[in-house]
């Protein structure tokens, strides 16, 4: 996913907005939370964590989820799992692409994808949950664009900022096997679309123009309609206190290959 901004104003190109995976700087004898980092890359060759890295990597759930991975391993088999992995980033990667060729134009030039590869099927069921949630988006001011935190040093990719339903939004889209029924059930993605904003209003590259105060996470279903989940300014202002907190216990990664202990567990 290059680096990408909507026509409506130029900016230079700061950010490679695609990520690239290296070996952490910390690496001697350090496995585990700091196994592999996945960054952001400057011209200058400065190496920024991903929003997703920090917030994996600053997830006390982390050992869980690792477990839950060999326990899906164990049923599927590695080959089984990875490309069940597989089939889901690619497909979630579709989507996202077609989201921004169809947000692109203006609305009354808008067009529904041709789909003609091997995930046509599923990509096509996606692409119907999340359409009805499209008809309402206008004004698109971001799309798939890079923005990074100047003082924090932090970098993501903001899926899309727009207008919806007669309010400007900064969205997430989302490609999930379960339903969603609360934003709860949705676990980090409140606190990532947390970041984004606050990343993009310390961004020069972004004018005020492109800042929204509110923000929406579309969880995408193959087999029911998508689900919208809206964020006000308050709300945002919550999740990014729980993003300075995730970025403090990451910092305390990098320097001590683990999570600080919590003092109530013993």
């Amino acid at each position: 996913r290059g680096y990408r901004i909507s026509p409506r104003w130029k900016s230079p190109a700061d950010l490679q907005a695609s990520a690239i995976t290296i070996d952490p700087v910390y690496t001697s004898g350090r496995q585990g939370c700091l196994s592999r980092l996945r960054m952001y890359e400057t011209p200058e060759g400065r190496k920024l964590p991903s929003v997703t890295t920090i917030l994996s990597r600053s997830n006390p759930r982390w050992e869980s989820l690792e477990n839950w991975k060999e326990r899906q391993i164990a049923l599927l088999g590695e080959d089984g799992f990875k490309q069940q992995q597989q089939e889901t980033l690619t497909s979630g990667t579709i989507v996202h692409s077609l989201i921004q060729h169809y947000l692109t134009p203006p609305p009354d030039q808008r067009a529904p994808p041709i789909l003609d590869n091997e995930y046509s099927d599923r990509v096509q069921c996606l692409w119907e949950s999340v359409e009805p949630v499209l008809e309402d988006v206008s004004d698109v001011d971001v799309i798939e664009s890079a923005v990074h935190h100047s003082s924090l040093e932090y970098a993501g990719t903001i899926d899309c900022i727009a207008t919806y339903k007669g309010e400007k939004r900064i969205i997430d889209w989302k490609t999930s096997r379960r339903k969603k029924y609360r934003i709860e059930d949705t676990f980090d993605n409140p606190i990532q679309l947390a970041a984004y904003l606050g990343a993009l209003y310390t961004d020069v590259r972004y004018p005020e123009t492109a800042r929204p105060t509110s923000g929406m996470i579309v969880v995408i279903y193959e087999d029911e309609p998508a689900s919208t989940f809206t964020l006000t300014k308050d709300e945002l202002e919550g999740y990014w206190q729980e993003w300075l907190k995730r970025y403090t216990d990451f910092q305390h990664v990098l320097k001590h290959g683990a999570l600080p202990a919590n003092p109530l567990s013993s």
